[in-house]
């Protein structure tokens, strides 16, 4: 158990260094740095350049801008944004817990929804029970999730003004407030992220109940509830995990069109807004964040396997 560790560890390592080399590069490589933003374009003199990329580095070879980068990473110092003149540091403590509450919260949600409805769409399948419960949670997710929100917004707005907030509320400023705020982006990412949960289950569901050992239950007189939501959902646990984990890793980094239709200040927003900016220190930054989430919770659900499926052991 403890090899199994030590190499997921060691390939989670290796991963974020190959990304963080990858991103901190592409800053380098695509058209027009970020001098060409602080200085301007018109009246500018090739001294002010020069000038301006001494003073940020710039001058310096690219593995070595890197090695200095990764050395200041490592110890939490992800450097000052040039644009704002703020520590990444300080403005990504802020965004991470809006965006891994919104991810977490969605999670939460599409699991609870989309586990007992997927079970349901198994238990019963192409029969009536099956047809409804995917073609409502089928057509939630065929329409965009710029569409709901957009959506949502409007209906909040016009007839449900208690439960619409226009703009963020930290949790430490208000309870109340800040779960209103955070109601209709829940509700925009859940249902299709429900859909996408009730789909899996409803896969490995239907493939273990046609496992001979549920036969075998059945023929033993075991009763069929206990078959369908424990004997045959335990068995079904390890691909359903490995699905939920993912798409919280894809949740982190997908939040994007969401936070910037809400106007919620996570991860996703200061990672466009950073991008529009040429603010490449907050770009790589983020980037590593979201690449450092997708494979921690990698490594954990490998690590979940031995536990969920004893054969693994």
């Amino acid at each position: 158990m403890l090899n199994l560790v030590f190499r997921r560890i060691a390939g989670a390592v290796f991963v974020l260094l190959a990304v963080s080399a990858l991103v901190f590069a592409m800053g380098s490589f695509i058209p027009g740095d970020l001098t060409s933003v602080i200085v301007g374009q018109e009246g500018a003199t090739d001294e002010q350049f020069e000038e301006v990329r001494r003073r940020l580095g710039l001058d310096r070879p690219l593995p070595v801008r890197y090695l200095s980068w990764l050395g200041n990473a490592l110890t939490g110092d992800f450097g000052t944004s040039p644009i704002t003149g703020r520590e990444v540091a300080s403005d990504l403590a802020q965004q991470i817990p809006v965006s891994l509450e919104l991810a977490t919260l969605t999670l939460v949600f599409s699991t609870v929804l989309g586990l007992p409805a997927g079970i349901l769409a198994a238990v019963h399948a192409n029969r009536r029970v099956d047809v409804v419960v995917r073609s409502i949670l089928l057509f939630t997710f065929s329409v965009p999730i710029f569409v709901i929100g957009v959506l949502l917004l409007l209906v909040g707005s016009r007839w449900f003004p208690g439960l619409f907030q226009v703009s963020y509320v930290p949790w430490s400023e208000d309870a109340v407030l800040h779960m209103r705020s955070m109601l209709l982006p829940l509700l925009t990412i859940g249902f299709p992220i429900t859909a996408m949960t009730m789909q899996m289950v409803r896969s490995a569901v239907l493939e273990v109940l046609h496992e001979p050992f549920i036969t075998t239950a059945r023929a033993g007189g075991v009763r069929e509830r206990r078959i369908e939501y424990l004997h045959a959902l335990r068995s079904a646990l390890p691909p359903i995990v490995t699905f939920i984990g993912f798409q919280f890793g894809i949740l982190l980094g997908g939040l994007i069109v969401v936070e910037q239709i809400f106007s919620l200040p996570g991860l996703g927003r200061g990672m466009l807004e950073a991008i529009n900016t040429r603010d490449y220190p907050m770009v790589t930054a983020t980037a590593l964040v979201f690449a450092f989430a997708f494979v921690a919770i990698n490594v954990i659900v490998d690590l979940l396997y031995p536990l969920l499926d004893p054969r693994q052991r």
